[in-house]
């Protein structure tokens, strides 16, 4: 039991010879029974509305937060020593969620201990915005602090305080291993909409949202799953299990010679007029609007899995055929699953002869790309260091620079056979608000205010404008050789929340309307351009990225795997499926935990197949993600 420590006077005696001050006995004690509390309260305010936190989940913070304060103090053997560490603790977690969600709109979650690296290297361009509840936050946590530094209690003796401690640090693993049980979650009421996770912290508490979210670091296996059962499905779908697909070839009227294929995935490249009309004194896109609207390109619009961040997984969606539906929210596919080869297009390509190229004018370690890329089969990798004296627009080099090595790469290997070059841009990445010296916005938001966020959204859409002129050069240099050649742009995400907010607060655009309006942030545009007639495909003009890349190799004729033939039959009746929702043949929006209907039995065997090309490395059956072409 908690006791005054005998001699405590003469073991802490001032220069003087005075004792320091203590709280008196009866307030320390009412100290250490509201501190853990009041710190989960005012962590909880810092970034959500701690008064609408379920009543069960409430009781569930506490208990996290007092079984680690008592257990960190009993440990240590004293309360002033333990309580501030843990407010210390509490704060700057806290702020990291804070400062997280403004960059990104999302709060942390447990593998975000993986992208520590890349957020590192990219937060300088974020200007960091501070409330005044914030700072009255931080004043709240001063007195907390200022409070357990004078508190007159001691733990107890060696033996009582280690048995003490003992206890509460069992009862705070047992919390976290009971919060990982479905059923008790169930029990406790949580909420487990795992789309939608700014609302799960807030119903939840962040603490035990962050605690319960660490069962799902690993990917669960589906119903039902074995190797077998996914060979099963291949022959059941496809007809074969081993043999590639062939496909006819549309590439090049009949031509044998394999088109180069260029792939431009552009940073939070997005039309927000799918969120509403705009009062914008000129359109930001307007080559790429008339590319999408002449009718001699396929072109519409992607649905991602991601918004304002997590750029690798709108990426491994488009390269692997795989989706992000099946796997945790927030995680990182590159950073979490990737620990082998991943057959897929690059690898599809590689079979066929094809040159594989990834540029990225940025680090390499950018999501581990530096490792990553080479297991997806890229034979090289040119980052930011292969970048001699570009144009730069906000410190990131301009898209301008980036298509221009695009060319180069191009020139350079043209003699070698086709050439499939993946380029993901960083021009327009995050970081809207803050100001550049050379650069300020040539688009006005007419009549929209002068809102910081107004400011920042028309930043962002003259960034969108300097990449529309330069595809247009970059599609102009093409057009004037004689290599058939295909170049596909898409965005990776919209912008974040600051930006889409501002932009809602304009249109009136609410996302909590429906499921299918909720969506609409999460469209980017795209276009596949060639200069050789290639034929179009008007169906394509609502898709999801998973799907892309497939469609791509059908549409060049080459030959595909039986797992990507699978998706292509997929997409006729599933024509959309990513991290918020599945589209079915009738263009009903579905969440991802329905699988009623024929849409759904087929996401089923969807995902056993992933399972076994991500995730089960010594039961994947290889026949099914190759093309057999080399």
């Amino acid at each position: 039991m908690p006791q005054t420590a005998p001699g405590e006077g003469r073991e802490e005696k001032t220069g003087s010879g005075r004792r320091p001050f203590r709280l008196p006995l009866p307030v320390s004690i009412i100290v250490l029974a509201v501190s853990p509390f009041l710190s989960l309260w005012l962590q909880q305010w810092m970034s959500f509305d701690p008064f609408r936190m379920y009543p069960s989940m409430l009781a569930v913070n506490a208990v996290l937060f007092y079984t680690l304060y008592f257990a960190v103090s009993f440990f240590i053997g004293s309360f002033r020593a333990g309580f501030i560490i843990c407010h210390l603790f509490t704060v700057f977690v806290g702020a990291v969620n804070y400062f997280v969600m403004e960059f990104r709109g999302a709060p942390v979650v447990p593998w975000d201990i993986f992208s520590v690296r890349t957020a590192v290297s990219v937060a300088g361009g974020y200007t960091w915005s501070v409330t005044s509840s914030f700072v009255l936050i931080l004043l709240g946590f001063a007195l907390l602090i200022l409070a357990a530094a004078f508190l007159g209690i001691r733990p107890g003796r060696l033996p009582v305080r280690l048995i003490a401690g003992a206890v509460c640090a069992a009862a705070l693993v047992l919390c976290g291993f009971m919060l990982q049980k479905q059923s008790f979650r169930d029990w406790l009421g949580m909420d487990e909409t795992l789309f939608t996770p700014k609302v799960r912290c807030r119903n939840n508490g962040f603490v035990a949202t962050f605690v319960g979210s660490l069962y799902l670091i690993n990917v669960e296996k589906p119903d039902g799953y074995s190797p077998e059962r996914a060979s099963e499905i291949i022959e059941e779908t496809v007809g074969g299990t081993g043999t590639a697909s062939a496909a006819s070839s549309t590439a090049s009227a009949g031509s044998a010679v394999k088109p180069n294929i260029i792939v431009v995935m552009n940073e939070a490249f997005s039309d927000l007029t799918v969120l509403g009309d705009l009062p914008v004194s000129e359109d930001p896109m307007p080559y790429f609007r008339s590319l999408m609207e002449s009718g001699d390109y396929t072109a519409g619009h992607l649905m991602v899995s991601v918004k304002g961040g997590d750029t690798a997984n709108t990426e491994y969606e488009f390269l692997s055929g795989d989706t992000m539906a099946f796997l945790p929210e927030g995680s990182v596919v590159y950073q979490q699953y990737i620990h082998d080869e991943v057959p897929g297009l690059v690898s599809g390509l590689l079979e066929q002869g094809y040159q594989t190229t990834a540029i990225h004018p940025y680090l390499a370690t950018g999501w581990e790309r530096d490792r990553v890329y080479d297991l997806l089969g890229f034979q090289e990798f040119l980052d930011i260091n292969s970048f001699k004296s570009p144009v730069l627009m906000r410190g990131y080099v301009s898209d301008l620079s980036a298509f221009d090595k695009i060319v180069d790469t191009y020139e350079a290997k043209r003699d070698g056979g086709p050439q499939f070059i993946f380029e993901v841009t960083m021009q327009n990445h995050g970081g809207y608000s803050k100001d550049y010296p050379g650069f300020s916005a040539t688009i006005d938001l007419v009549g929209a205010g002068e809102l910081t966020s107004t400011r920042a959204a028309e930043k962002y859409l003259t960034l969108i404008k300097a990449s529309d002129t330069a595809f247009e050069q970059l599609t102009n240099y093409f057009a004037g050789q004689k290599d058939p050649t295909i170049i596909v742009m898409f965005g990776d995400h919209e912008p974040s929340d600051y930006i889409t907010n501002a932009i809602s607060r304009i249109t009136g655009y609410d996302p909590e309307v429906s499921l299918q309006e909720r969506q609409r942030s999460y469209l980017v545009p795209y276009v596949v351009w060639n200069n050789f007639g290639m034929e179009t495909d008007p169906d394509m003009d609502l898709c999801s990225v998973n799907y892309l890349s497939a469609w791509l190799m059908r549409q060049a004729g080459l030959s595909i795997s039986p797992y990507q033939e699978f998706l292509l039959r997929l997409r006729g009746k599933v024509p959309v499926i990513c991290a918020g929702c599945w589209i079915g043949e009738d263009g009903r929006y579905h969440e991802i935990s329905d699988r009623e209907g024929v849409g759904g039995e087929m996401l089923t065997a969807y995902q056993i197949l992933q399972y076994n090309h991500l995730t089960d490395l010594s039961g994947r059956v290889s026949g099914l993600f190759t093309t057999g072409a080399s």
